[in-house]
Protein backbone atom coordinates (compact mmCIF):
# COMPACT_ATOMS: atom_id res chain seq x y z
CA UNK A 1 0.00 0.00 0.00
CA UNK A 2 1.25 3.62 -0.47
CA UNK A 3 1.31 5.49 2.38
CA UNK A 4 -1.18 8.36 2.94
CA UNK A 5 0.73 12.06 2.58
CA UNK A 6 0.75 13.61 5.52
CA UNK A 7 -1.54 16.94 5.66
CA UNK A 8 -0.48 20.25 5.26
CA UNK A 9 -0.24 22.26 8.07
CA UNK A 10 -2.40 25.15 6.41
CA UNK A 11 -5.22 23.00 5.72
CA UNK A 12 -5.30 21.81 9.50
CA UNK A 13 -5.36 25.41 10.32
CA UNK A 14 -8.60 26.20 7.95
CA UNK A 15 -10.23 23.74 9.57
CA UNK A 16 -9.75 24.19 13.42
CA UNK A 17 -12.24 25.63 14.93
CA UNK A 18 -10.08 27.60 17.47
CA UNK A 19 -8.13 29.36 14.36
CA UNK A 20 -11.45 30.02 12.78
CA UNK A 21 -13.11 31.34 15.73
CA UNK A 22 -9.86 33.55 16.46
CA UNK A 23 -10.34 34.69 13.10
CA UNK A 24 -14.01 35.71 13.26
CA UNK A 25 -12.87 37.76 16.67
CA UNK A 26 -10.06 39.47 15.20
CA UNK A 27 -12.55 40.81 12.20
CA UNK A 28 -15.34 41.94 14.64
CA UNK A 29 -12.88 43.90 16.24
CA UNK A 30 -10.93 45.58 13.26
CA UNK A 31 -14.55 46.23 12.53
CA UNK A 32 -15.64 47.95 15.61
CA UNK A 33 -12.28 50.01 15.78
CA UNK A 34 -13.17 51.67 12.06
CA UNK A 35 -16.34 52.41 12.99
CA UNK A 36 -15.37 54.22 15.93
CA UNK A 37 -12.83 56.01 14.50
CA UNK A 38 -14.94 57.37 11.81
CA UNK A 39 -17.52 58.46 14.04
CA UNK A 40 -15.57 62.08 14.39
CA UNK A 41 -14.56 61.58 11.19
CA UNK A 42 -17.72 63.45 9.14
CA UNK A 43 -16.75 66.41 11.25
CA UNK A 44 -12.94 66.49 10.02
CA UNK A 45 -14.12 66.36 6.70
CA UNK A 46 -16.58 69.21 7.46
CA UNK A 47 -13.85 72.02 9.63
CA UNK A 48 -10.75 70.89 8.47
CA UNK A 49 -10.63 72.98 5.09
CA UNK A 50 -8.14 71.59 2.50
CA UNK A 51 -6.77 68.41 4.21
CA UNK A 52 -10.48 66.79 3.83
CA UNK A 53 -9.38 66.59 0.89
CA UNK A 54 -6.95 63.41 1.71
CA UNK A 55 -9.87 61.28 2.73
CA UNK A 56 -10.99 61.72 -1.16
CA UNK A 57 -7.66 61.09 -1.96
CA UNK A 58 -6.75 57.92 0.41
CA UNK A 59 -10.29 56.24 -0.32
CA UNK A 60 -9.55 56.75 -4.59
CA UNK A 61 -5.98 55.95 -4.14
CA UNK A 62 -6.57 52.56 -2.74
CA UNK A 63 -9.21 51.12 -4.70
CA UNK A 64 -6.98 52.24 -8.10
CA UNK A 65 -4.19 50.27 -6.29
CA UNK A 66 -6.02 47.43 -5.56
CA UNK A 67 -7.83 47.36 -8.93
CA UNK A 68 -4.06 47.49 -10.55
CA UNK A 69 -2.97 44.54 -8.75
CA UNK A 70 -3.88 41.45 -10.41
CA UNK A 71 -3.10 39.12 -6.97
CA UNK A 72 -5.63 41.44 -5.31
CA UNK A 73 -9.36 39.61 -5.89
CA UNK A 74 -12.15 41.32 -7.05
CA UNK A 75 -13.88 41.19 -3.94
CA UNK A 76 -11.63 43.28 -1.92
CA UNK A 77 -11.82 46.30 -4.73
CA UNK A 78 -15.43 45.82 -4.69
CA UNK A 79 -14.98 46.95 -0.28
CA UNK A 80 -13.44 50.25 -2.28
CA UNK A 81 -16.34 50.86 -3.93
CA UNK A 82 -18.38 49.95 -1.61
CA UNK A 83 -17.05 52.55 0.56
CA UNK A 84 -16.62 55.06 -2.05
CA UNK A 85 -20.26 54.46 -3.08
CA UNK A 86 -21.45 55.34 0.66
CA UNK A 87 -19.27 57.85 1.64
CA UNK A 88 -19.72 60.34 -1.26
CA UNK A 89 -23.21 61.84 0.69
CA UNK A 90 -21.03 62.37 3.53
CA UNK A 91 -18.08 64.04 1.13
CA UNK A 92 -21.11 66.38 -0.79
CA UNK A 93 -22.65 67.07 2.78
CA UNK A 94 -18.75 68.76 3.84
CA UNK A 95 -18.57 70.76 0.40
CA UNK A 96 -15.56 68.65 -0.28
CA UNK A 97 -14.71 70.12 -3.57
CA UNK A 98 -14.24 67.04 -5.76
CA UNK A 99 -16.04 66.94 -8.80
CA UNK A 100 -19.54 66.23 -8.48
CA UNK A 101 -20.18 63.01 -10.17
CA UNK A 102 -16.95 61.83 -8.28
CA UNK A 103 -19.01 59.04 -6.70
CA UNK A 104 -19.85 57.60 -9.96
CA UNK A 105 -17.65 58.25 -11.81
CA UNK A 106 -14.30 57.38 -9.60
CA UNK A 107 -16.24 53.86 -8.82
CA UNK A 108 -16.42 53.26 -12.93
CA UNK A 109 -12.68 54.13 -13.10
CA UNK A 110 -11.93 51.56 -10.35
CA UNK A 111 -14.47 48.55 -11.45
CA UNK A 112 -13.29 49.04 -14.98
CA UNK A 113 -9.19 49.07 -14.37
CA UNK A 114 -9.90 46.07 -12.37
CA UNK A 115 -11.84 44.12 -14.42
CA UNK A 116 -9.38 45.33 -18.16
CA UNK A 117 -6.25 43.99 -15.41
CA UNK A 118 -7.90 40.77 -14.83
CA UNK A 119 -9.06 40.00 -18.69
CA UNK A 120 -12.55 39.39 -17.63
CA UNK A 121 -13.53 41.29 -20.13
CA UNK A 122 -17.03 39.54 -21.76
CA UNK A 123 -19.88 42.03 -20.70
CA UNK A 124 -23.57 40.90 -19.84
CA UNK A 125 -26.08 41.51 -22.81
CA UNK A 126 -28.62 42.91 -20.80
CA UNK A 127 -26.70 45.61 -18.92
CA UNK A 128 -25.22 46.50 -22.55
CA UNK A 129 -29.09 46.73 -24.21
CA UNK A 130 -29.90 48.98 -21.22
CA UNK A 131 -27.12 51.45 -21.59
CA UNK A 132 -26.98 51.20 -25.69
CA UNK A 133 -30.98 52.46 -25.87
CA UNK A 134 -30.08 55.97 -24.18
CA UNK A 135 -27.53 57.00 -26.39
CA UNK A 136 -29.95 58.09 -29.14
CA UNK A 137 -30.96 60.44 -27.13
CA UNK A 138 -28.01 61.97 -26.52
CA UNK A 139 -27.90 63.13 -30.85
CA UNK A 140 -31.04 65.70 -29.64
CA UNK A 141 -29.01 67.24 -26.73
CA UNK A 142 -25.89 67.83 -28.84
CA UNK A 143 -28.05 69.45 -31.53
CA UNK A 144 -30.07 71.34 -28.98
CA UNK A 145 -27.18 72.23 -26.74
CA UNK A 146 -23.89 73.91 -27.52
CA UNK A 147 -20.95 71.69 -26.98
CA UNK A 148 -19.69 72.98 -23.64
CA UNK A 149 -23.26 72.76 -22.22
CA UNK A 150 -24.12 69.48 -24.20
CA UNK A 151 -21.29 67.83 -22.35
CA UNK A 152 -22.45 68.78 -19.18
CA UNK A 153 -25.87 68.08 -19.43
CA UNK A 154 -24.78 64.39 -20.68
CA UNK A 155 -22.48 63.90 -17.88
CA UNK A 156 -24.85 64.71 -15.32
CA UNK A 157 -27.60 63.18 -16.68
CA UNK A 158 -25.95 59.74 -18.03
CA UNK A 159 -23.61 59.46 -15.30
CA UNK A 160 -26.41 57.38 -13.12
CA UNK A 161 -27.17 55.14 -15.94
CA UNK A 162 -23.66 54.00 -17.02
CA UNK A 163 -22.36 53.61 -13.38
CA UNK A 164 -25.37 50.92 -13.29
CA UNK A 165 -23.88 49.66 -17.02
CA UNK A 166 -20.31 49.48 -15.03
CA UNK A 167 -21.61 48.08 -11.80
CA UNK A 168 -23.57 45.10 -13.47
CA UNK A 169 -20.44 43.97 -15.14
CA UNK A 170 -18.45 44.40 -12.43
CA UNK A 171 -20.84 42.03 -10.12
CA UNK A 172 -21.31 40.01 -12.62
CA UNK A 173 -17.63 38.33 -12.26
CA UNK A 174 -17.97 38.88 -8.31
CA UNK A 175 -18.56 35.09 -6.33
CA UNK A 176 -19.08 35.58 -2.32
CA UNK A 177 -19.71 33.56 0.09
CA UNK A 178 -22.36 34.98 3.27
CA UNK A 179 -19.02 35.67 5.33
CA UNK A 180 -17.55 37.98 2.36
CA UNK A 181 -21.26 39.20 1.48
CA UNK A 182 -21.01 40.62 5.40
CA UNK A 183 -18.09 41.97 4.77
CA UNK A 184 -18.98 43.90 1.37
CA UNK A 185 -22.25 45.77 3.93
CA UNK A 186 -19.53 46.69 6.26
CA UNK A 187 -17.83 48.77 3.57
CA UNK A 188 -20.92 50.69 3.40
CA UNK A 189 -22.14 50.77 6.84
CA UNK A 190 -18.82 52.08 7.89
CA UNK A 191 -18.99 56.03 6.15
CA UNK A 192 -22.76 56.04 6.89
CA UNK A 193 -21.62 56.01 10.69
CA UNK A 194 -19.85 59.28 9.92
CA UNK A 195 -23.36 60.56 8.81
CA UNK A 196 -25.55 59.82 11.46
CA UNK A 197 -23.06 60.98 14.04
CA UNK A 198 -22.71 64.70 11.69
CA UNK A 199 -26.64 64.81 11.43
CA UNK A 200 -26.54 64.04 14.89
CA UNK A 201 -24.16 66.57 16.01
CA UNK A 202 -25.94 69.72 13.96
CA UNK A 203 -29.39 68.21 15.20
CA UNK A 204 -28.03 68.75 18.83
CA UNK A 205 -25.39 71.73 18.71
CA UNK A 206 -28.11 73.88 16.70
CA UNK A 207 -30.49 76.41 18.14
CA UNK A 208 -34.20 77.20 17.47
CA UNK A 209 -34.41 74.87 14.77
CA UNK A 210 -37.58 75.36 13.16
CA UNK A 211 -39.42 72.19 12.27
CA UNK A 212 -42.33 72.33 9.85
CA UNK A 213 -44.20 69.75 7.38
CA UNK A 214 -41.35 69.97 4.92
CA UNK A 215 -37.79 68.12 4.97
CA UNK A 216 -35.25 69.65 7.15
CA UNK A 217 -31.88 71.03 6.15
CA UNK A 218 -31.09 72.00 9.68
CA UNK A 219 -30.77 67.82 10.87
CA UNK A 220 -29.48 66.82 7.76
CA UNK A 221 -26.47 68.49 8.20
CA UNK A 222 -26.79 71.35 5.89
CA UNK A 223 -27.30 69.11 2.88
CA UNK A 224 -30.11 67.90 0.98
CA UNK A 225 -32.54 65.97 3.27
CA UNK A 226 -34.07 63.40 0.13
CA UNK A 227 -30.29 62.25 -0.05
CA UNK A 228 -29.06 62.54 3.49
CA UNK A 229 -32.31 60.03 4.18
CA UNK A 230 -32.16 57.66 1.39
CA UNK A 231 -28.48 56.86 2.61
CA UNK A 232 -28.99 56.39 5.88
CA UNK A 233 -32.22 54.41 4.83
CA UNK A 234 -29.70 52.29 2.95
CA UNK A 235 -27.77 51.45 6.40
CA UNK A 236 -31.00 50.48 7.59
CA UNK A 237 -31.55 48.43 4.84
CA UNK A 238 -27.88 46.58 4.78
CA UNK A 239 -28.36 45.90 9.33
CA UNK A 240 -31.48 44.40 9.27
CA UNK A 241 -30.68 42.53 5.99
CA UNK A 242 -27.93 41.31 7.88
CA UNK A 243 -30.22 40.51 10.78
CA UNK A 244 -32.49 38.81 8.97
CA UNK A 245 -30.44 37.00 5.80
CA UNK A 246 -27.34 36.13 7.30
CA UNK A 247 -26.28 33.94 10.54
CA UNK A 248 -24.45 36.47 13.22
CA UNK A 249 -22.95 35.69 16.74
CA UNK A 250 -23.70 37.47 19.58
CA UNK A 251 -21.57 40.88 19.02
CA UNK A 252 -22.92 41.24 15.48
CA UNK A 253 -26.39 40.85 16.41
CA UNK A 254 -26.09 43.57 18.78
CA UNK A 255 -23.97 45.80 16.23
CA UNK A 256 -26.33 45.41 13.50
CA UNK A 257 -29.34 46.51 16.18
CA UNK A 258 -27.80 49.42 17.63
CA UNK A 259 -26.90 50.42 13.96
CA UNK A 260 -30.28 49.81 12.62
CA UNK A 261 -32.07 52.06 15.43
CA UNK A 262 -29.68 54.89 14.92
CA UNK A 263 -29.62 55.00 10.61
CA UNK A 264 -33.41 55.07 11.44
CA UNK A 265 -33.44 57.43 14.52
CA UNK A 266 -31.19 60.13 11.83
CA UNK A 267 -33.17 59.35 8.58
CA UNK A 268 -36.50 60.43 9.70
CA UNK A 269 -35.51 63.06 11.80
CA UNK A 270 -34.62 64.73 7.82
CA UNK A 271 -38.02 64.85 8.03
CA UNK A 272 -37.49 63.21 4.18
CA UNK A 273 -40.05 60.32 3.88
CA UNK A 274 -37.87 58.38 1.31
CA UNK A 275 -35.08 57.14 3.12
CA UNK A 276 -36.92 54.72 5.22
CA UNK A 277 -39.76 53.85 2.87
CA UNK A 278 -37.32 52.80 0.59
CA UNK A 279 -35.42 50.63 3.30
CA UNK A 280 -38.67 49.39 4.61
CA UNK A 281 -40.50 48.43 0.80
CA UNK A 282 -37.28 46.11 0.44
CA UNK A 283 -37.03 44.81 4.08
CA UNK A 284 -40.73 43.55 3.37
CA UNK A 285 -39.77 42.00 0.09
CA UNK A 286 -36.65 40.67 1.65
CA UNK A 287 -39.00 39.23 4.86
CA UNK A 288 -41.61 37.51 2.37
CA UNK A 289 -38.91 35.28 0.63
CA UNK A 290 -37.17 34.56 3.53
CA UNK A 291 -40.32 32.74 4.93
CA UNK A 292 -39.86 29.81 2.36
CA UNK A 293 -38.63 28.78 5.71
CA UNK A 294 -40.61 29.55 7.92
CA UNK A 295 -39.22 28.16 11.32
CA UNK A 296 -35.90 29.47 9.94
CA UNK A 297 -37.70 33.10 9.17
CA UNK A 298 -39.15 33.26 12.16
CA UNK A 299 -36.45 33.07 14.21
CA UNK A 300 -34.41 35.91 12.60
CA UNK A 301 -37.46 37.81 12.05
CA UNK A 302 -39.64 37.92 15.20
CA UNK A 303 -36.37 40.02 16.61
CA UNK A 304 -35.96 42.41 14.45
CA UNK A 305 -40.33 42.82 14.69
CA UNK A 306 -39.10 43.19 18.49
CA UNK A 307 -37.24 45.87 17.75
CA UNK A 308 -39.03 47.63 15.41
CA UNK A 309 -41.90 47.79 18.23
CA UNK A 310 -39.28 49.05 20.67
CA UNK A 311 -38.43 51.48 17.95
CA UNK A 312 -42.12 53.41 17.93
CA UNK A 313 -42.70 52.39 21.69
CA UNK A 314 -39.53 54.72 23.26
CA UNK A 315 -37.52 56.31 20.38
CA UNK A 316 -39.82 57.09 18.21
CA UNK A 317 -42.08 59.30 21.08
CA UNK A 318 -38.83 60.90 22.23
CA UNK A 319 -38.18 62.51 18.49
CA UNK A 320 -41.69 63.20 17.95
CA UNK A 321 -41.11 65.27 21.52
CA UNK A 322 -37.89 67.30 20.78
CA UNK A 323 -40.06 68.01 17.39
CA UNK A 324 -43.12 69.42 19.40
CA UNK A 325 -45.29 66.66 17.20
CA UNK A 326 -44.27 68.03 13.70
CA UNK A 327 -42.12 64.45 13.10
CA UNK A 328 -45.58 62.80 13.20
CA UNK A 329 -47.34 64.85 10.97
CA UNK A 330 -44.69 65.20 8.68
CA UNK A 331 -44.89 61.01 8.24
CA UNK A 332 -48.78 61.15 8.40
CA UNK A 333 -48.60 63.50 5.46
CA UNK A 334 -49.27 61.18 2.38
CA UNK A 335 -48.88 63.99 -0.44
CA UNK A 336 -46.25 63.11 -3.05
CA UNK A 337 -44.47 67.07 -3.19
CA UNK A 338 -45.57 67.53 -6.40
CA UNK A 339 -43.78 64.13 -7.70
CA UNK A 340 -46.89 63.10 -9.04
CA UNK A 341 -47.32 66.11 -11.20
CA UNK A 342 -44.09 65.80 -12.65
CA UNK A 343 -44.60 62.28 -13.44
CA UNK A 344 -47.64 63.08 -15.43
CA UNK A 345 -45.94 66.08 -17.36
CA UNK A 346 -43.60 63.49 -17.95
CA UNK A 347 -46.14 61.03 -19.94
CA UNK A 348 -47.37 64.19 -21.55
CA UNK A 349 -43.77 65.16 -23.16
CA UNK A 350 -43.67 60.95 -23.81
CA UNK A 351 -47.14 61.56 -25.81
CA UNK A 352 -45.72 64.44 -28.44
CA UNK A 353 -42.51 62.85 -28.12
CA UNK A 354 -43.13 59.22 -28.47
CA UNK A 355 -39.84 57.83 -30.86
CA UNK A 356 -36.93 59.48 -29.39
CA UNK A 357 -38.22 61.93 -26.80
CA UNK A 358 -36.68 65.08 -26.19
CA UNK A 359 -33.51 64.49 -25.63
CA UNK A 360 -31.16 64.14 -22.26
CA UNK A 361 -31.77 67.05 -19.93
CA UNK A 362 -33.88 68.70 -22.31
CA UNK A 363 -37.18 67.48 -20.11
CA UNK A 364 -36.37 70.57 -17.27
CA UNK A 365 -37.54 73.51 -19.75
CA UNK A 366 -40.35 70.84 -21.41
CA UNK A 367 -42.02 70.28 -18.20
CA UNK A 368 -42.70 73.96 -18.23
CA UNK A 369 -45.67 73.68 -20.66
CA UNK A 370 -47.34 71.40 -18.34
CA UNK A 371 -46.81 72.59 -15.38
CA UNK A 372 -46.09 76.82 -15.79
CA UNK A 373 -43.14 75.68 -14.38
CA UNK A 374 -39.58 74.15 -14.51
CA UNK A 375 -39.02 71.20 -12.88
CA UNK A 376 -36.53 68.68 -12.35
CA UNK A 377 -37.40 65.07 -12.55
CA UNK A 378 -37.53 62.99 -8.79
CA UNK A 379 -38.41 59.82 -10.70
CA UNK A 380 -36.00 57.96 -13.37
CA UNK A 381 -38.48 56.27 -14.68
CA UNK A 382 -41.07 59.55 -15.94
CA UNK A 383 -37.37 60.33 -16.81
CA UNK A 384 -36.61 57.84 -19.04
CA UNK A 385 -39.70 58.04 -21.33
CA UNK A 386 -40.45 61.97 -21.83
CA UNK A 387 -35.81 62.32 -22.46
CA UNK A 388 -35.57 58.96 -24.86
CA UNK A 389 -38.89 58.00 -26.04
CA UNK A 390 -39.58 54.27 -26.81
CA UNK A 391 -35.68 53.72 -26.59
CA UNK A 392 -35.99 54.79 -22.60
CA UNK A 393 -39.32 52.00 -22.41
CA UNK A 394 -36.46 49.48 -23.72
CA UNK A 395 -33.96 50.59 -20.96
CA UNK A 396 -37.02 49.86 -17.87
CA UNK A 397 -37.86 46.53 -19.39
CA UNK A 398 -33.82 45.90 -19.59
CA UNK A 399 -34.09 46.50 -15.99
CA UNK A 400 -36.84 44.63 -14.67
CA UNK A 401 -35.14 41.74 -17.34
CA UNK A 402 -32.13 41.97 -15.21
CA UNK A 403 -33.77 41.20 -11.80
CA UNK A 404 -35.73 38.22 -13.46
CA UNK A 405 -33.24 36.33 -14.71
CA UNK A 406 -31.13 37.27 -11.57
CA UNK A 407 -33.35 35.67 -9.29
CA UNK A 408 -33.69 32.36 -11.50
CA UNK A 409 -30.13 31.87 -11.91
CA UNK A 410 -30.09 31.72 -7.97
CA UNK A 411 -29.40 28.90 -6.58
CA UNK A 412 -29.76 29.43 -2.39
CA UNK A 413 -31.97 31.21 -0.53
CA UNK A 414 -29.54 34.14 0.35
CA UNK A 415 -28.82 34.86 -2.93
CA UNK A 416 -32.19 35.69 -4.17
CA UNK A 417 -32.74 37.69 -0.76
CA UNK A 418 -30.11 39.77 -2.33
CA UNK A 419 -31.24 40.26 -5.44
CA UNK A 420 -34.60 40.33 -4.41
CA UNK A 421 -33.77 43.68 -1.54
CA UNK A 422 -31.01 45.15 -4.00
CA UNK A 423 -33.59 45.08 -6.80
CA UNK A 424 -36.27 46.77 -4.73
CA UNK A 425 -33.94 49.35 -2.76
CA UNK A 426 -32.87 50.17 -6.13
CA UNK A 427 -35.81 50.54 -7.86
CA UNK A 428 -37.69 52.72 -4.85
CA UNK A 429 -34.58 54.97 -4.44
CA UNK A 430 -34.95 55.74 -8.58
CA UNK A 431 -38.51 56.51 -8.29
CA UNK A 432 -38.37 59.35 -5.83
CA UNK A 433 -34.88 60.80 -6.01
CA UNK A 434 -33.72 60.28 -9.52
CA UNK A 435 -30.16 58.58 -9.89
CA UNK A 436 -28.79 61.70 -7.87
CA UNK A 437 -26.40 59.58 -5.88
CA UNK A 438 -24.00 56.66 -7.05
CA UNK A 439 -25.76 54.12 -4.78
CA UNK A 440 -28.70 52.97 -6.82
CA UNK A 441 -26.69 52.01 -9.87
CA UNK A 442 -24.07 50.33 -7.27
CA UNK A 443 -26.97 48.60 -5.51
CA UNK A 444 -28.57 47.41 -8.36
CA UNK A 445 -25.53 45.81 -9.83
CA UNK A 446 -25.47 43.92 -6.99
CA UNK A 447 -28.60 41.94 -8.31
CA UNK A 448 -25.02 40.19 -10.39
CA UNK A 449 -23.12 38.88 -7.82
CA UNK A 450 -23.17 35.15 -7.34
CA UNK A 451 -23.65 33.50 -3.27
CA UNK A 452 -22.15 30.31 -2.93
CA UNK A 453 -21.81 27.86 -0.24
CA UNK A 454 -19.63 28.83 2.61
CA UNK A 455 -16.11 27.00 2.65
CA UNK A 456 -16.76 23.74 4.09
CA UNK A 457 -15.16 23.16 7.48
CA UNK A 458 -14.42 19.96 6.96
CA UNK A 459 -12.91 17.67 9.91
CA UNK A 460 -9.23 16.48 9.70
CA UNK A 461 -10.62 12.83 8.36
CA UNK A 462 -12.64 13.97 5.36
CA UNK A 463 -9.46 15.68 4.32
CA UNK A 464 -8.13 13.09 1.46
CA UNK A 465 -4.50 12.30 1.54
CA UNK A 466 -4.70 11.34 -2.41
CA UNK A 467 -3.92 13.94 -4.57
CA UNK A 468 -5.52 11.84 -7.71
CA UNK A 469 -8.78 11.52 -5.76
CA UNK A 470 -8.91 8.04 -5.06
CA UNK A 471 -9.40 6.22 -1.98
CA UNK A 472 -6.82 4.07 0.35
CA UNK A 473 -8.64 0.62 -0.68
CA UNK A 474 -8.28 1.55 -4.33
CA UNK A 475 -4.35 2.48 -3.86
CA UNK A 476 -1.77 -0.32 -4.27
CA UNK A 477 1.96 -0.52 -4.27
Amino acid sequence: MVAAKPLNKAVLNLTDPKILYKKAETNFRLFLVITILHVPLGLFDYYSGPAALLHPAAVFGIGIYWAMQRKVRLERVALAVGYLVSVEILWRMAQIPVFWEFGKYGSAVIMIIALLRRNRRHIPSLPLIYFGALLPGCVLTLIQFDLSAAKDTLSFNLSGPFFLFVSCWFFSNIRMNPDQLRHFFEAFIVPLVSVAFVTLFFTISMKDIQFTDESNFATSGGFGPNQVSSMLGLGVFFTVFSLIALRNDRKYKIYFSVAAVVFAAQSIMTFSRGGIYNAGGALIMVALLEFGNPLKATRRIVPVAFIVILFFIFVFPVLNNFTGGSLQERFEDTQSTHRAEIVESDIDIFLENPVLGVGVGSAYSAREKFLNYKAASHTEFSRLISEHGLFGIIAILSLFAMVVINLRRSRSRLGRSLVLGAAAWSVLFMLNTGMRLAAPSAIFGMTFITIIAPRARRSVRSVRPFSNGTNAAQSSS
